[in-house]
This record gives structure tokens, sequence and C-alpha cells, in this order.
């Protein structure tokens, strides 16, 4: 029987994780190399997923850049979206991704959503925390909070480490297109996110069973942060349409080449003992890591991993 992983994305509002999801999912039915894997979404998250990348690519062949609004109907609690993974036409894993509106993690203990919110957070292999690189490098405390509010995700976060199974979470950068353009950039925005995410990065680095690995992205790739308005106490974050750019993603598959290869890595060495007898016999096992290991060796090997790097590490 194939096992079920979770995989859930965490973070406020507005910072960018449905047009995550809807870029990732559109990359991965583009992947030339999938190293025999399969990765196959049910009917309902196949078209809710294409839907919304179809109306985020209408959006951006405007010329005036106008704030997506919500690309999903019916995200306002947790939505379990199913996919399964298979090798050689065999099913390997159930996947489950969890979906949630962001102000669950703002609500109050006794709120249901939160309570099912902590359950699937706690269930979960792979935590994708989405952060708002804008609002990350140009925003004072107050508004990177508002944004990003890193040190309610470190409250949600601290139980999980007081579990001994092993984990990763991805801390995927979006809104960030300004300062993915040279190395100088690249910098401000690692050391923004290190600043701000110090408390996190402490655990992760003090723990066995956890590793962080810091993606930046471009999920529109036409539409850049400019600057911020300010209006008595409100602080406005001002995006504008390039003209000269056209709609492109990248680094768009990194987040689900990390996570599916490490879901697949922890299947694999958490099989059970007459199983692993069978498939040594059978000679699947050498097939199966031959595929793990050439699927893994497409990831970008130029982003910061935090915390135990072993546990992502695939031996040939």
């Amino acid at each position: 029987m194939a096992n079920r992983t979770v995989m859930i994305m965490v973070g406020p509002d507005g910072v960018g994780k449905t047009t995550l999801l809807a870029t990732m999912y559109h990359e991965l039915l583009s992947m030339d190399n999938l190293s025999g894997f399969q990765f196959a979404a049910n009917e309902d998250t196949h078209h809710d997923l294409q839907e919304a990348y179809q109306k985020l690519s209408t959006i951006m062949t405007q010329p005036t850049f106008i704030p997506t609004g919500s690309l999903l109907k019916g995200t306002a609690g947790i939505i379990e979206r199913q996919f399964e993974v298979l090798f050689k036409n065999k099913k390997e894993l159930d996947l489950v991704f969890c979906d949630m509106a962001g102000g669950i993690i703002r609500a109050k203990e006794d709120n249901r959503d939160f309570e099912e919110f902590k359950q699937k957070l706690q269930e979960a292999l792979v935590i994708i925390n989405v952060i708002d690189g804008s609002a990350l490098v140009e925003g004072d405390e107050v508004l990177s909070t508002q944004k990003n509010d890193p040190s309610h995700i470190y409250d949600l976060l601290q139980s999980q480490f007081l579990d001994e199974r092993h984990f990763m979470i991805l801390f995927v950068i979006t809104k960030c297109e300004a300062w993915l353009k040279n190395e100088s950039y690249r910098k401000k925005l690692e050391a923004a996110f290190e600043t701000r995410y110090k408390v996190i990065l402490k655990l992760i680095n003090q723990a066995e069973n956890v590793v962080g690995v810091l993606i930046p992205v471009k999920t529109l790739g036409c539409i850049e942060f400019t600057h911020i308005n300010y209006q008595e106490s409100e602080q406005e974050m001002i995006f504008v349409r390039k003209p000269n750019l056209r709609f492109k993603s990248e680094n768009i598959d990194q987040p689900l080449r990390y996570a599916l290869a490490f879901a697949l890595l922890q299947h694999h060495q958490n099989r059970g003992r007459w199983n692993k007898l069978i498939r040594w016999l059978s000679n699947q096992d050498i097939a199966f890591q031959r595929a793990l290991t050439e699927f893994t060796e497409a990831r970008s090997h130029t982003f910061k991993i935090y915390g135990n790097s072993s546990l992502i590490e695939v031996t040939k």
C-alpha cells in the first residue's frame, strides 16, 4: 500500500501562495527530466490549478499590472489537493498537498480551521513557508511582520522540532524579481532573510531531524517591486508591469524538486524489512536508487542549506 505523504504551504494572506502553487503545478506538467517518475493530480486538483494558471496568464498579458486577487475559489479553510507519485507505472506515494487560507495561521486557538491546520502541520513531511520578498527587503519591522509574520511562524514550528521524525522546511521567497538580477542583490535578499528569520534558523541549525532550504523564485518574471507608498499609517507595496519582460517563471521547479526528492528518499529509506528484501532480490532497489539520484541531480545546488544537510543527500 502506498504511503500517504503530507506537504503544507504556510504564510499569511497576500504573500503569493496561490500564485506559487499554480505556477509550480504548471511547471511540473512541462518538466522533461522526471527520471522515470510520474506525478499525477486527481481530476479536481488538475482542473483547479490549470484554471488558476490560465487566469494568471490572462492577467499577465495586460499592459498595466492589476493585483491578481483570488485565483482559486473556495480556499476559505484547508483544501487537500491530491496527487499520486508513480515509478515505472506503480504507485509509490499518495501525495496530499494542503492548500490553506492565509488567515488561518493567525486564527485563535479555539478556531476549528486552526485546529485542523495544526494537525496537518504535525503530519507534514515538507513545510513550504512562502515569504513576500519585497516586504522582507524593503519593509520595516512592522510591514515585514504584517506581510510575513516570522514570529508567528516560529511559534507554529516550535513543536515540530520536538518530534524525532525527519522533515524539511522550504523557505520560498516570492515577489523578489527585483533582487534576482545579480549576485549583489541576491546577497541583500539572503541577508534580509537571515536577519528576519534568525530565531527559526537557530532552531533548524540546532536540530538533527530537519533541513531547511532557501529558494528565491520568480513566479511572474515581468512584475517588479518599485517602492512603498505611505498613506498615513498604512504602507502599500507598489509593483509595475515591465513591458520589456515577458511572463516567465524562474526556479519555480526547484521547490517541487526538493520537496518530491525528499519525500521519495524518506519513503525509500522507511520501507519495511520484508519489502526491502523482495526489492533487493528483484533488483528493483537499484533501478529506483538510480532514478532518484538522477532526479535529485536536476536540482540547483546554488541555494543556501540550513540544518542537517545529510537529510537531502542521495547516495549513488
